[in-house]
């Protein structure tokens, strides 16, 4: 070894040295000189391990993150990009660091240039997955999915462009759009005769730059104000004969409208001007159903009875804050939701009447009713929608039973209450600061454990913990074991049938586990909480008798970090020990479906008119997650797509899968995927394709280009009749890849 490398590798040391004793920002130091000498030693040079890292690209990376997290820490954040754009100087486009740059930028908010970070590493690599799932995320934060049905809907636009049409052909032509969104509103009022001024303003960038990206490709971006900012925060002298908006959510109040228009009828509108929507009109209802039930109470009767727990004991933390927004008719259509009660119109609010809304804002209003049983049964909650008035001849309603791109509002009991018919339920409604609430006495006044509501989904899985527990009864003289599952009962029941003496569990539903060991004598000696995943590591070879993995999550995605840790986690394991699960497959179908498609992409033809596809096309996702019940048709046979592989390495596969019948390529829509678990060798599989099951299906969406023949001119469509005339297919062939524990489809072409 000649003396530059013995002087390299005594820095080296150094390094490791600091890193040992958490000393990053030393580490970080040294590690900066020995890089910046850029040596050809260096390429030659001793490499010791660290995190089983072995390179000095991956040392660095290292070094970069755990410095980081120290300077989250004392929160300082400015300094975290810093440090790594000082990384990125060493090693220019290094996709890891590129991936962590974008991670931090998603934690703090910056999800635009979070989106930026990630599809820089795409470009490198397409085939580095974790990118590509962190993009997937951010694309889902920069234009929520809603967003693509809403504009899909083509009689909620309709209706609102004859609102606007009669508003501004009354001679209110002075018009103020409130959260813009894609500017379609504004193109409205821009394309209506009598129009004299028009400005738009929303509080979010990337809307901002949609919305200002279309009024250019239309022409008439010198004939509107368009202003990144709430409406509240606006700083113009001008004021509007007409306001439209469309910020509402499922419960009508949620996005904030009584605190928007009470500004704006003080601040930004003349004394004679109108507002669309121009009142909303509230319903309610009383409702049953198990599979909204399973993610706010315990409903899984195994369970209870094996850990001797009362009735109403859990709770999701969720659950308690106030309502969610479900679709419910697509659960309907699973047949999993029933009206139990009679409907009653409730609160009606009159968006022109600054008085009333005051009233509403400040909970002066409250509208007292009672719903009335329409048979003996179980009343799980209540369901609200509204029906939207926009002026005089429009409206639109979130009518569950009404084709609609809106959800509804969803309050739900912390009980499965017994009702009989013909009784009488009494309730109020009201909205103070912008809430709607339903107030009531119908809960459960037991002492309850609140818990994260993706726990209660997973113990709720009745069909899954029987299996799981079913699969390990067998297993004896188990001295120690590992449960990393969601909530780790198949560990606690084996220290409660005493065939294990110590369990270690993550510590994510720590109340619960102590509740539960004190209702079955278990003592808290025996179990060992971990905070996170990595402080299993830290147990000695060999320990281990049993490991229990999570290998999908609720939302249908492996689980990236047990799949990737998987090889770390062996050498832990007793020579005869065994690993829950031993196998997971991937296996799907090709579907039809037009609400998926209308979910991720923009179908409306009047909305390629204006040019807006094309800006909202690059915020499309290709990964549909957390489907539950929805409308569609099975093109061809569920079948196994492709082994799943207990590492972070790349895998890839081809398959062809067999249409059931030829098939216009425009109706293929996407791959329908789910996963076969199996548990332990030569045990059966067990499918999370199942209606009760807490791992929801997810799809891979397929581009809209994906078949899409030439066409004679560029920007061309081509028309309906070429697309009836295009050739069927019987087959598609397809790609699948797995890489740092993330899957994805992809088409490779059609015969």
């Amino acid at each position: 070894m000649s003396s530059d490398e013995e002087i390299l590798v005594g820095e080296l040391k150094v390094v490791y040295d600091f890193v040992t004793r958490a000393k990053f920002r030393k580490a970080f130091g040294a590690l900066q000189k020995i890089l910046q000498k850029k040596t050809p030693e260096l390429a030659e040079a001793p490499r010791a391990p660290t995190e089983d890292k072995d390179s000095l690209e991956e040392l660095l990376l290292f070094v970069v993150s755990k410095y980081a997290d120290q300077l989250e820490l004392e929160e300082k954040f400015q300094q975290v990009f810093e440090v790594i754009e000082q990384g990125l100087e060493l090693f220019p486009e290094h996709p890891e660091l590129l991936n962590e740059t974008g991670v931090r930028l998603q934690r703090y908010g910056r999800s635009l240039e979070a989106s930026i970070c990630f599809e820089r590493v795409l470009l490198q690599e397409p085939k580095y997955l974790k990118a590509y799932q962190n993009l997937q995320n951010t694309k889902c934060e920069l234009v929520e999915r809603w967003h693509f049905r809403m504009l899909n809907d083509e009689v909620r636009n309709a209706a609102y462009r004859a609102a606007i049409q009669n508003q501004i052909k009354a001679g209110h032509g002075e018009v103020l759009d409130i959260g813009t969104g894609t500017g379609l509103l504004s193109l409205y009022a821009l394309n209506c005769d009598g129009i004299r001024k028009v400005a738009a303003c929303d509080g979010s960038e990337i809307m901002v730059q949609i919305a200002r990206d279309v009024f250019g490709a239309n022409g008439l971006s010198d004939k509107i104000c368009l202003f990144q900012s709430f409406s509240q925060d606006l700083k113009i002298g001008d004021k509007f004969s007409l306001i439209v908006t469309e910020t509402l959510d499922s419960g009508a109040f949620g996005e904030g409208i009584l605190e928007t228009l009470i500004h704006a009828k003080k601040s930004l509108l003349l004394p004679e001007g109108q507002i669309i929507p121009s009142q909303v009109i509230l319903h309610v209802s009383g409702y049953r159903s198990r599979a909204l039930t399973a993610s706010n109470i315990l409903i899984n009767e195994a369970f209870s009875s094996d850990f001797n727990l009362p009735s109403n004991c859990l709770i999701s933390r969720e659950g308690i804050k106030g309502y969610d927004a479900e679709d419910v008719s697509r659960i309907k259509a699973n047949d999993d939701f029933d009206f139990v009660t009679d409907t009653v119109c409730t609160m009606t609010v009159d968006f022109n009447d600054l008085e009333c809304l005051e009233r509403c804002q400040e909970g002066l209003e409250e509208c007292k009713f009672e719903l009335t049983c329409s048979e003996d049964g179980i009343l799980d909650g209540f369901v609200v929608w509204f029906d939207l008035m926009l002026d005089d001849e429009n409206k639109i309603s979130t009518d569950p039973t009404a084709n609609t791109c809106w959800n509804q509002a969803i309050f739900k009991l912390n009980q499965r209450l017994p009702v009989t018919k013909d009784q009488r339920l009494p309730l109020a409604m009201s909205c103070k600061d912008g809430s709607l609430a339903i107030t009531h006495n119908l809960n459960s006044m037991d002492n309850q454990i609140c818990i994260d509501e993706h726990v209660l989904e997973f113990l709720n899985d009745s069909e899954y913990y029987t299996k799981l527990t079913t699969d390990t009864e067998p297993l004896d003289d188990l001295e120690k074991v590992l449960d990393l599952s969601l909530f780790p009962y198949a560990g606690l029941k084996l220290l409660k049938e005493g065939k294990t003496s110590m369990l270690f569990c993550l510590d994510r539903a720590e109340d619960l586990i102590e509740f539960l060991a004190n209702q079955n004598d278990i003592p808290m000696s025996a179990i060992m909480l971990l905070s996170s995943l990595p402080e299993a590591f830290l147990l000695n070879d060999y320990t281990l008798d049993l490991i229990i993995l999570q290998p999908v999550d609720v939302f249908g995605q492996i689980n990236s970090e047990h799949f990737c840790q998987y090889q770390s986690l062996f050498p832990k394991l007793k020579p005869i020990g065994s690993i829950v699960p031993s196998q997971v497959e991937l296996h799907g179908s090709i579907i039809h479906s037009d609400w998926i498609v209308k979910c991720c992409r923009v179908e409306n033809p009047e909305l390629h008119q204006f040019h807006i596809d094309r800006y909202l096309s690059t915020l499309e996702t290709e990964n549909h997650l957390d489907l539950g019940p929805f409308t569609y048709g099975n093109l061809s046979e569920p079948t196994k797509l492709a082994e799943v592989y207990f590492d972070g390495k790349l895998h890839e596969a081809t398959m062809e899968l067999t249409l059931n019948e030829p098939t216009n390529p425009k109706h293929i829509h996407a791959i329908l995927y789910y996963y076969q678990i199996e548990f332990l060798p030569q045990k059966d599989f067990l499918s999370t394709q199942r209606v009760q099951s807490f791992a929801k299906r997810s799809a891979f969406i397929i581009p809209k280009d994906a078949f899409q023949r030439p066409v004679a001119a560029e920007g061309a469509e081509g028309s309906e009749e070429d697309d009836q005339n295009q050739p069927k297919v019987d087959k598609v062939n397809m790609n699948i890849v797995q890489n740092h524990g993330v899957i994805k489809c992809n088409l490779l072409g059609c015969q």
